[in-house]
């Protein structure tokens, strides 16, 4: 009997395990252009200025608001590459996982330490958006910010 449950579990670990070595073979196959519209932040058709250039259209921005808008912009997009990750560091955080993934026994406690440093990069980036975003706010006249804020409500995005 124990044989048999010793096959079952060994037979169900390696068809999990090659599964999940197909998903992140297919992750990793994207198509460049897939890629690029997830990973893109530089230039005007980054996807952080298209959310912002979405968030303040329509409110008549004078030419002054205009110019220090994208020098709040070229300043945090400059400061975002800064605090990018390097190639090596990208690197070494996906043979961690892969570690993980393939490790003769599995470590919770070191999984939800990598997990939770991630989530606490991605919160740091989320903080600075709305700040960026609180900046951009700033410059707004009282009556632009009134109407910014109807449109923020209506918005689709936000609402989740």
């Amino acid at each position: 009997m124990k044989k048999y449950t010793l096959k079952a579990g060994l037979l169900a670990l390696v068809v999990s395990s090659a599964l999940l070595t197909v998903a992140v073979r297919a992750a990793d196959e994207q198509p460049e252009s897939n890629q690029q519209e997830h990973h893109q932040m530089k230039g005007e058709r980054g996807e952080h200025h298209d959310k912002m250039r979405k968030m303040f259209r329509g409110l008549d921005l004078s030419d002054e608001q205009k110019t220090q808008v994208k020098a709040i912009l070229s300043s945090h997009r400059d400061e975002m590459e800064l605090n990018r990750p390097s190639k090596e560091d990208r690197a070494t955080q996906k043979a961690q996982m892969l570690e993980f993934i393939t490790a003769d026994s599995f470590n919770e406690a070191e999984v939800k330490q990598a997990l939770a440093a991630k989530q606490e990069d991605r919160q740091q980036k989320a903080v600075n958006m709305m700040k960026l975003q609180n900046q951009v706010y700033q410059l707004l006249t009282p009556e632009q910010q009134e109407k910014f804020k109807k449109r923020f409500a209506k918005s689709k995005h936000h609402k989740r």
